[in-house]
């Protein structure tokens, strides 16, 4: 699965000044650096989300808003080797056990772009943050 986002740019700095632009109001986001950018998919819906570095402040999953031109956006794009829905394989104490992604996050920062996996097994019992790493070895 592919596609591409609009977020703001890693490493963008919202200034305070810039959360308060006449015409955006009820603005989420926080002023600072942002330091981590997670595309979130779930069925029925997706989202964005930032980690944002204001001094010695970190705000966490701040979603993503409508912003005045003066933060600049760019188009990133993302590859997940897995999709919504999708039955898959995992394993548990040893125990392999068929499964269905329930939701994927796709995540940048410093130091690269990571993808992360929901997956509900038979027993209803869903497991967040598998890394498609993982996923791949379990299902070749």
């Amino acid at each position: 699965m592919d596609g591409l986002i609009n977020p703001i740019g890693l490493n963008e700095v919202i200034k305070y000044d810039d959360l308060f632009h006449g015409t955006v109001n009820r603005m989420s986001l926080k002023a600072g650096r942002i330091v981590r950018i997670v595309y979130w998919m779930k069925p029925g819906k997706s989202f964005i989300t930032y980690d944002i570095l204001n001094g010695n402040k970190k705000y966490v999953n701040i979603e993503d808003c409508p912003s005045p031109p003066s933060i600049r956006r760019s188009e990133i794009s993302y590859v997940t080797l897995f999709g919504l829905n999708q039955s898959v394989n995992i394993e548990v104490a040893g125990v392999q056990r068929s499964s269905v992604i329930v939701s994927i996050n796709t995540i940048w920062d410093d130091e690269g772009y990571t993808v992360y996996y929901g997956v509900t097994d038979r027993t209803d019992t869903t497991y967040f943050g598998v890394k498609e790493e993982l996923l791949v070895k379990w299902n070749p």
